[in-house]
């Protein structure tokens, strides 16, 4: 997987290019692009809080608007966060499957290992949510 990230000659715009190995993104199937586009709504989001306007398809600023929060609330809480989520928990059960132990779980979040511990016994403790199972492909 790689990125690149290109300034237009008059500096107006950011393309941003995403390549994944084709075997990935058929194995991600159909889903692939939502998945961008509520990624696309993620960055579109920071721009909006950090800027407090957006940009017209004509590329006149417009101040950010309730409905704008809507689609940004929507797209992430609906959409975008429960599937980070169940994917994180089939990276945490797959971690100890493969025998990572809990002082490196701790160190790939960033935790102690007390919450890494935790953590890692909240999802292998119980069965695979709808979310992990999704994220697994099954």
């Amino acid at each position: 997987m790689s990125f690149e990230i290109t300034k237009s000659a008059d500096g107006e715009q950011v393309e941003i290019t995403l390549s994944i190995p084709a075997a990935e993104a058929d194995a991600i199937g159909e889903e692939l692009s939502s998945l961008v586009n509520w990624m696309d709504t993620a960055l579109w989001a920071l721009g909006l809080l950090r800027t407090g306007s957006t940009h017209r398809p004509d590329g006149a600023a417009q101040p950010v608007t309730v409905d704008h929060l809507y689609t940004v609330i929507n797209d992430l809480e609906k959409r975008l966060a429960p599937r980070l989520q169940g994917i994180q928990a089939a990276a945490i059960r797959e971690h100890a499957a493969l025998g990572g132990s809990y002082g490196q779980l701790a160190l790939a979040m960033d935790t102690p290992r007390s919450t890494a511990q935790r953590r890692r016994d909240a999802v292998t403790d119980n069965p695979a949510t709808t979310w992990e199972r999704w994220a697994r492909g099954y």
